[in-house]
């Protein structure tokens, strides 16, 4: 049987005052408990059995705040035992109807009835064989108290029930202002950057055009015009995705991740050999493990672009166990044994990968240029 079912849902109010009191109430009680209403203190006076009630129901009535179930068979136990020594009761055994009050309070109704059933109707039975009158009196008693432990849960339930309704919301007023300022930002970029880019590559296509259609003057110009447009085509396609994931519970899912990546590699210089390798046994990736992937690739791609004076790099996805393996290497003047390059792209690299449980190592290569390595798992929790 497991008896942590029958535990309380909540605890009785401890506060010093109101254990003062109990203590006071305890006393009193514990004091005039067994005997005739001359108020004998029967813990020093009167038979063994006697004096061990008044003791618990003493404890009883002091620690109900604290054990209400013990306290409540505890006293209904001394209240029996009293009657069958054949011993006057005078309180009535208020000590298991103050008892039964917190039960009342602390537990839920089916779960307080069981645990009350037994030593009540113990209780009252010891009443009862005094006579009529002492069992009316305690079936009052103890109604009375479960009334009262009725009525302070019922408040405790109306309450806790009003601050739920209220933290729901408050909860629902600020994801509707959260809602509210993303779709304002994406508004405020999709004015301001979507328009940038939207000039730019046009200006970049109209250059393209001025130059003609043949001659090999300006070979490397016409390309170099045509990389800029798909590049900022390629940008426009990332600042819609990073739109929707503002403006949208549900953001658009990324291309594979064979074709985020050649997009990538479309978009370099035309002085940069690239060669972008796929494992043909990758499994299907999810959209996380995608767009973390692109984006250090991405970052990888920039810094060769900006710091190496590479002519070649190569990109490789392949299988890793359980997971997705990407490398970036290339040829670029890094000397042998440099340090790792500090600054936000490496770190943030780093970061994109610990979210879904991965790592990202990037430094030099023994015979110069630079490696990245990033290796994130298939089955991924944790969006990024």
């Amino acid at each position: 049987m497991d008896l942590r079912r029958w535990g309380p849902d909540r605890a009785a109010d401890r506060r010093w005052r109101w254990v003062a009191l109990d203590l006071l109430v305890a006393y009193v009680s514990a004091t005039i408990a067994i005997g005739e209403s001359d108020a004998t203190a029967s813990v020093l006076d009167g038979p063994l059995v006697t004096r061990a009630a008044a003791v618990v129901w003493f404890a009883a009535i002091a620690g109900r705040r604290f054990a209400p179930a013990t306290a409540l068979w505890a006293s209904a136990a001394a209240t029996a035992a009293t009657a069958l020594a054949g011993e006057p009761l005078t309180n009535l055994s208020a000590a298991s109807a103050l008892a039964l009050t917190m039960v009342a309070q602390t537990r839920p109704r089916p779960r307080a009835a069981w645990l009350a059933a037994a030593p009540v109707a113990a209780a009252l039975a010891a009443l009862g064989a005094r006579g009529a009158e002492p069992l009316v009196l305690g079936a009052l008693l103890h109604g009375g108290a479960l009334l009262a432990g009725e009525a302070a849960r019922s408040r405790w339930e109306a309450a806790t029930a009003l601050r739920s309704h209220e933290a729901e919301r408050v909860a629902a007023l600020q994801r509707r202002t959260l809602a509210d300022e993303r779709a304002r930002m994406a508004r405020e970029l999709h004015d301001a950057v979507g328009h940038a880019v939207t000039v730019m590559v046009t200006h970049a296509g109209a250059a393209r055009l001025s130059l003609g259609a043949s001659g090999d003057a300006h070979e490397d110009v016409r390309r170099s015009l045509g990389s800029i447009e798909e590049t900022g085509r390629a940008a426009l396609g990332d600042l819609d995705r990073v739109l929707g994931l503002l403006d949208a519970a549900d953001p658009p899912d990324p291309p594979d991740l064979a074709s985020a990546l050649r997009g990538l590699v479309v978009g370099l210089p035309p002085g940069l050999r690239a060669d972008l390798v796929v494992d043909g046994d990758l499994p299907l990736v999810g959209e996380p493990v995608v767009r973390t992937l692109h984006r250090i690739v991405q970052e990888s791609l920039t810094n060769v672009v900006r710091h190496a004076s590479a002519r070649a790099v190569r990109i490789e996805v392949s299988r890793a166990g359980d997971g997705v393996r990407v490398t970036v290497t290339d040829d670029g003047a890094t000397a042998p044994g440099a340090p790792a390059a500090a600054g936000r792209g490496l770190a943030g690299m780093s970061e994109r990968a610990a979210r879904l449980g991965g790592t990202c190592r990037a430094g030099p290569r023994p015979d110069g240029g630079w490696r990245v390595e990033a290796r994130v798992p298939l089955d991924v929790r944790t969006v990024a």
